[in-house]
């Protein structure tokens, strides 16, 4: 049941520290609609019946969506591939973001077969058609972002996928923070990340139109 996919999402995003009682949303696309999470819940007590149903033309059929569901519509209908959404506020990719760093620099093996490089898409107010109709241009030739001094975003054919693409950007971006905190941090030759590419399919991820070119290979100083 999508509904209890969604609800169990939104908590596991609590429990991992990836959100706050009253951050982040989760949907599923089916058909043409979506189911969200709801607005104004607090994020660890969703239940499955608390999840909202939008139709791809805006209009709200059940419940009370989450503010953020036109980001969510948007990429949507940029992206007929897509199947989930997870937006969420990680720590630490929202710390790079605040100083102007993205996540595009080859740093993890992981990071760059499952994630690819991830932008940071220029401010706009939550909630807002700005923000979604932004984010919705940046996601149409990349599965991740980073919003600047606001959150992230992974879209995925499944949520299980979206999920731990959320984690991976995460993990990524901490061990960036503290790599750029030592003070040297040692990026992958665009050789090597040619070839870690090429692994997408061994993974069972569909291919993307990015190569190594698509790469930060050269870190400002800060």
């Amino acid at each position: 049941m999508i509904e209890g996919i969604i609800a169990e999402a939104i908590v596991q995003l609590y429990r991992r520290g990836l959100i706050t009682l009253s951050e982040g949303n989760v949907s599923v696309r089916k058909d043409d609609r979506i189911f969200i999470t709801p607005g104004g819940l607090r994020k660890d007590r969703v239940r499955p019946e608390d999840v909202a149903e939008v139709g791809l033309n805006g209009k709200v059929l059940r419940g009370k969506p989450s503010s953020e569901y036109r980001l969510h519509l948007e990429i949507y209908r940029a992206r007929e591939d897509v199947e989930a959404i997870v937006h969420a506020h990680p720590s630490f990719a929202i710390s790079l973001s605040v100083a102007g760093i993205s996540l595009e620099y080859p740093i993890l093996a992981e990071a760059i077969t499952i994630l690819g490089p991830v932008p940071i898409v220029p401010f706009e107010l939550p909630s807002t058609e700005e923000l979604a109709r932004h984010a919705a241009e940046v996601a149409s030739h990349r599965d991740c972002l980073l919003l600047e001094n606001h959150g992230a975003v992974t879209t995925a054919g499944s949520i299980d996928l979206a999920l731990a693409m959320m984690e991976t950007l995460e993990h990524t971006a901490e061990v960036f923070w503290r790599a750029l905190l030592i003070g040297r941090v040692k990026l992958f030759e665009r050789e090597e990340v040619s070839k870690l590419l090429a692994l997408r399919r061994s993974y069972g991820l569909p291919p993307r139109d990015w190569g190594p070119e698509d790469f930060l290979y050269s870190i400002p100083e800060y």
